[in-house]
């Protein structure tokens, strides 16, 4: 994709940051602007400001739409519009930070280049061999099989590769190491196992990703061109991995933030995205910062918005401090509506409601790549989700309480929520539970189950549920300063034994027995499905364990030491489980239960 937006840097701060624009590799030119009211009971749901500086509301015809906000400073460097219809305070973000982060999550989907002349003077330079005797001639093979092709602009020979593995010297070694690392084999163990070194692991590491990339790019750019289906219902949810630390002298931990969409039916995984870029330094964007006077403007007019800042950990800390301060004193969480409640309590302690992370003492940034904003990928893993989704004719999403989640989602796919195309529902799964607890609760269901049929006989199971849905739907209880209606599933089942959910898109337009089945589809499971085997079978994203000497900071022998190694393995996992991972009951993949393929691939197939 490129980018076609201008520089932010040139707009005055008291204005909202201008829309940006990408464009897909199929064509398709995707508009980003984020800075809206995320009510979707408000008019201004979806409609950004219009006000230029210095006019006033006065001079200007009453309704007019973008004209019912305020602007104002929150301090630390925060931007915050303010609803005047809602009275919604929302944080400004960076639209050329968003497409930046589109750019990054979705450049897997973009065809590599074609091979050219690699005289950078060249007329030809850039010209892919492809096109023709006009411009190349063929002039046999290499040595080592490659097509050789002589320029007719400057007559410089040069070679295209045809094989992935032209210069490995053990390449029959790649599927035993690609399945020792999807099944939580140690990396010097996969050393030991197939003698080689570190430094050759993660040189093949970084091959396999990129296979697995390529293969990706193959099936999934088929989203963007045709309707996968006609009704999508996708799960949405978070997991937090840590990365050791390299030097015993400053034992903090680097947090990587990832959140993950998956398919109800199919069970096949969308987007996996952490918030990590591998690509920057972060020595050179800290000088280009200071220089550009990145810190001298509100966070959403920076240059380098989207990412972590030295400053930025240090405002941090200062507002752990705070918000330590003003959370009430921790107590154990009776019941699911306490886990509820807490979570909107925090998530109204935040000084950016859309950010549920801070860095507190005991983490730190890495040292190589560059952390970025975790809202800033929600945003983006949204927008990638509308463009691959834009075939469907109904979306419905499962969210996870997370008020940066819910932001993300509502603004991604606004219009298709005016348009009655998408919905969006929080879910919230009681986790901690005991095995006999989950027993009690799916026995007392199905009492409750029983007792309804007996007093309607004659029903069929499904409408049996649906009349239990409806109940509890009467007797939702409210919780948060929005009062949102959370209502408790009634036919819990063992992954989900204990769960309740609100209705975040009701515009009161479906009828109750529509209502009701919406709720018995929420789910979180196979996204949580998906989380689970990552734990399982990646022994760097195995769950680490704390230690009591070191309060707050987690060491695990197998975890990462490096950020861009976990996308790359989480990358690759995505891929090996859509593709290969094949069910035991019904003996198909993901892909093939979603129709992007017609069979389970082999990890050869994948490299």
């Amino acid at each position: 994709m490129k980018n076609s937006t201008t520089n932010e840097l040139s707009l005055n701060e008291s204005k909202i940051p201008n829309e940006a624009a990408y464009s897909f590799s199929n064509g398709e030119t995707l508009s980003i602007q984020v800075n809206f009211c995320k009510n979707p009971s408000c008019a201004n749901f979806g409609v950004p400001p219009s006000l230029e500086k210095g006019a006033h509301r006065s001079k200007v015809a009453p309704g007019t739409p973008g004209t019912e906000y305020r602007l104002d400073s929150a301090g630390d460097g925060r931007t915050q519009l303010i609803c005047l219809l809602c009275k919604e305070v929302l944080p400004v973000k960076s639209n050329l930070g968003v497409a930046e982060e589109v750019a990054r999550i979705s450049a897997y989907l973009v065809p590599p280049d074609s091979p050219s002349c690699p005289n950078i003077d060249c007329p030809n330079h850039g010209v892919p061999v492809g096109a023709g005797t006009a411009h190349y001639y063929s002039n046999g093979k290499s040595d080592q099989g490659s097509l050789r092709y002589k320029c007719r602009a400057c007559e410089k020979t040069f070679s295209v590769s045809t094989r992935p593995t032209l210069r490995q010297r053990v390449p029959h070694k790649n599927s035993a190491i690609l399945m020792s690392l999807m099944n939580k084999v140690p990396m010097s163990r996969i050393c030991e196992l197939q003698g080689i070194g570190g430094g050759t692991l993660y040189q093949r590491i970084d091959w396999i990703y990129e296979r697995c990339q390529s293969f990706a790019r193959r099936h999934e750019h088929r989203l963007l061109d045709t309707p996968i289906q006609e009704k999508l219902y996708v799960a949405v949810d978070r997991q937090y991995y840590t990365v050791n630390w390299s030097r015993r002298a400053d034992k903090r931990n680097v947090v990587i933030h990832a959140l993950g969409s998956a398919d109800l039916s199919s069970g096949y995984v969308f987007g996996m995205n952490i918030n990590f870029d591998g690509s920057v330094d972060p020595t050179v964007i800290a000088t280009a910062a200071e220089a550009g006077g990145d810190y001298s403007v509100p966070s959403p007019f920076r240059r380098h918005a989207r990412l972590w800042l030295p400053a930025d950990y240090e405002s941090s800390l200062k507002a752990a401090g705070v918000r330590a301060a003003r959370r009430a004193p921790k107590t154990s969480v009776a019941t699911l509506a306490d886990d509820i409640s807490i979570r909107y309590s925090d998530s109204e302690l935040r000084e950016d409601i859309e950010s549920a992370e801070l860095m507190t003492g005991s983490e730190q940034l890495p040292k190589n790549g560059m952390l970025i904003h975790n809202e800033y990928t929600l945003y983006a893993h949204f927008l990638l989700l509308r463009q691959l989704f834009s075939g469907a004719s109904k979306v419905r999403f499962f969210l996870d309480q997370e008020s940066g989640i819910r932001a993300a989602c509502l603004t991604a796919f606004h219009k298709e929520i005016l348009q009655r195309k998408c919905d969006a529902f929080y879910v919230t799964i009681g986790k901690d539970m005991t095995v006999d607890e989950k027993r009690r609760t799916i026995q007392e269901s199905r009492e409750a189950f029983d007792d309804t049929q007996k007093a309607n006989p004659g029903l069929a199971d499904l409408e049996i549920q649906i009349l239990m849905v409806k109940d509890e739907m009467a007797r939702a209880a409210k919780h948060g300063k929005w009062q949102d209606r959370w209502v408790k599933h009634p036919v819990p089942n063992s992954s989900e034994a204990e769960k309740a959910m609100c209705y975040l898109t009701d515009f009161k337009d479906f009828d109750l027995d529509h209502m009701a089945r919406l709720y018995l589809k929420c789910s979180l499971h196979p996204i949580d499905r998906f989380f689970m085997q990552v734990r399982r079978r990646l022994s760097l994203l195995e769950r680490p364990l704390g230690s009591a000497s070191n309060p707050g900071r987690v060491w695990n022998g197998y975890s990462a030491y490096r950020p861009e190694n976990i996308e790359k393995v989480l990358g690759i996992f995505r891929i090996y489980y859509n593709f290969c991972l094949k069910t035991r009951k019904d003996k198909t993949t993901p892909a093939m239960r979603l129709g992007l393929a017609d069979r389970a691939y082999t990890p050869g197939e994948l490299l």
